[in-house]
């Protein structure tokens, strides 16, 4: 009965060391021991939206780049050919005679005259020696029938009688606003018809006038067709003694205005020469003969003395100049 609570006693004994001994064969926990957690149900805790505010887009800024001075460039005109200067040289007289009349500055010479039957004057034409002022060709831009046109024309003199005034004597024009000598187009109106003859050949007006009037394959052997600018040379290098002639038409019947009129507005050559000698409205229709025309009609035919207000508004034309030196 006794031994029995020994056997108990030693049994639990034994039971007791080999839990001790598998105790301390397993690996020690790592860190500091905690309870194992134990599985009870917990109440979720369901989250609630926080007051956090949103962040609100922000501008980003754009780097900018710092002004620096730098040496920028400044664009510069390109250069242009500018006009020679025009040597001012006045031409001087040499004796020359048309066979019974004097050739000096203040000569003229009607090459067409046409009278209607009660008198009145249906076409006038001359011829009229100049003196050169200088020898080079100037310019100036003027409206046509609406257009531009620039104007060639040469600065001389005239004695009308016994006043001796400035005249425009005009060569040709270009349509175009100031469009230079140098920089001119192959256009035929660029060209001019011209005679050169020496002092001891005869000089004929009435003989000159004729051959321009003869169709154009028979004059144009018997005169010189030039471009403005290899005129320009030419004048240059003339004398100190030259007399410069031009025949123009100066009234003309009024059966041919129309044919005129279309001239002036596709041909620039004849805008500029027949501008000077008519009038226009302001709708460009021709209205009539310019005050010009009747100024150098009374002069040539009737001697008159041109009028004070006309002294500075003296133009005249050239349909074909004729030079003639020593």
């Amino acid at each position: 009965m006794i031994k029995r609570p020994w056997r108990v006693i030693a049994g639990s004994l034994v039971l007791v060391l080999i839990a001790l001994n598998l105790a301390a064969c397993q690996k020690p926990l790592q860190g500091r021991p905690t309870a194992l957690p134990t599985l009870l149900p917990t109440a979720s805790i369901t989250p609630t939206p926080s007051q956090t505010p949103t962040p609100l887009p922000t501008v980003t800024m754009t780097p900018t780049a710092t002004a620096t001075p730098t040496d920028t460039p400044v664009p510069t005109a390109t250069s242009t050919a500018t006009p020679t200067p025009i040597p001012t040289r006045l031409a001087t007289l040499f004796p020359l005679t048309d066979g019974q009349q004097t050739v000096d500055y203040g000569y003229h010479y009607i090459t067409r005259k046409d009278n209607r039957e009660d008198g009145s004057l249906r076409n006038l034409s001359a011829m009229v020696s100049f003196q050169l002022m200088d020898r080079g060709i100037h310019s100036e831009t003027v409206k046509i029938l609406g257009k531009d046109v620039t104007v060639y024309y040469l600065r001389v003199r005239h004695v009308f009688d016994q006043t001796n005034l400035e005249v425009k004597l005009v060569l040709t024009g270009l349509f175009g606003q100031n469009v230079p000598i140098a920089g001119m187009p192959a256009d035929g109106s660029s060209y001019i018809s011209i005679r050169t003859q020496k002092s001891d050949q005869p000089f004929e007006p009435w003989k000159l006038h004729q051959d321009w009037s003869l169709p154009l394959d028979q004059r144009a052997p018997l005169f010189e067709t030039v471009r403005l600018p290899d005129f320009e040379v030419t004048l240059r290098n003339l004398p100190d003694q030259v007399i410069v002639l031009a025949d123009h038409p100066i009234i003309l019947d009024p059966d041919g205005w129309t044919q005129i009129y279309i001239d002036m507005d596709r041909v620039s050559a004849s805008a500029a020469r027949f501008q000077p000698f008519f009038n226009f409205n302001e709708f460009d229709q021709m209205t009539g003969q310019s005050t010009l025309a009747n100024v150098w009609m009374d002069y040539l035919v009737n001697n008159t003395d041109i009028p004070n207000n006309q002294y500075n508004r003296m133009y005249f034309a050239a349909d074909f100049l004729v030079i003639i030196t020593p």
